[in-house]
């Protein structure tokens, strides 16, 4: 069983689409843990809606690969595409952080929001960066 830390992200129906995504996550995955969610303002200049973001810990039998595809087919369902992107609407977006206690993306180090979020849940986990 692995353990996974994931960032959720979303400027378009937030509220309603945070908990769409995690419904939609829990019929892969057992959520164990969910931070406060954080409203941060845009990062970019195509971004005109805050955004509202949370850090969910989850358990996979999956690998990491297979796990980041679940992620990416929600986002498609969700209404994710080229087009949203480029009008700066989000409806979701679904990042793995960490992985079994190791870092995958920067977000964490780059982004003193997904630190934040992801700090609140790691409990015991030991993230090595």
């Amino acid at each position: 069983m692995n353990t996974a830390i994931v960032m959720l992200g979303t400027n378009v129906n937030q509220e309603h689409n945070l908990i769409s995504a995690k419904e939609k996550l829990s019929e892969f995955f057992e959520i164990l843990d969910e931070s406060s969610i954080l409203i941060t303002k845009p990062i970019g200049k195509k971004y005109n809606t805050d955004f509202h973001n949370q850090a969910i810990k989850i358990l996979s039998d999956d690998t990491a690969k297979e796990t980041a595809l679940h992620f990416k087919q929600i986002e498609n369902e969700m209404g994710r595409s080229p087009l949203t992107n480029q009008m700066g609407e989000v409806p979701i977006d679904i990042d793995l952080i960490f992985w079994n206690g190791v870092q995958k993306r920067n977000d964490y180090d780059k982004f003193p929001f997904v630190r934040q979020c992801v700090d609140e849940i790691k409990d015991n986990v030991e993230l090595i960066s």
